[in-house]
């Protein structure tokens, strides 16, 4: 379930916007189509990150950020430099997330708690194989003081 907290500052974003304009100029693409194939997403999809800094969905995220090796902070434009180290061996949230709560000795229920969303959450994302809204992904590595990309299996370094 892709639900997003009521009041996301992750559903639209000014630097979102600037940070695609910059990657379609640095990856010598012509248009949004161009950009949009190189990263293997629809042009709307781009067209309204451009236009209007609409932030896709995780899965999207991840796809164009895989796509340039880019961190996710990076990506949204919430950080200037890129740091990102894609993993040798990459994992998924589905895999990461029990192993942060068996290794922090906590449940789904503490963390729902801290988080203030349903416990219910995380077992339809683990269950359907879904994954979180961005912003629910950030509050998630933030509780375990890890970055967003190694929540989502993307590297293996865990620094935020």
């Amino acid at each position: 379930m892709s639900k997003f907290p009521e009041n996301s500052q992750f559903r639209q974003s000014p630097d979102f916007s600037k940070r695609i304009k910059r990657l379609i100029y640095e990856n010598d693409c012509t248009s949004n189509q161009d950009f949009a194939q190189l990263v293997g997403i629809s042009s709307p999809v781009i067209k309204q990150a451009v236009n209007f800094g609409i932030i896709p969905s995780t899965r999207l995220l991840i796809k164009i950020s895989d796509k340039l090796e880019l961190s996710i902070k990076y990506l949204l434009g919430i950080e200037n430099k890129n740091e990102f180290m894609p993993s040798a061996n990459p994992s998924t949230f589905h895999i990461r997330l029990p192993e942060l709560t068996a290794e922090n000795k906590t449940n789904y229920g503490k963390l729902a708690t801290k988080m203030n969303f349903p416990r219910t959450y995380f077992y339809e994302w683990l269950k359907q194989k879904t994954l979180p809204s961005i912003e629910y992904i950030f509050e998630i590595a933030n509780c375990f003081k890890v970055s967003p990309d190694y929540l989502l299996g993307r590297t293996d370094y865990r620094n935020l």
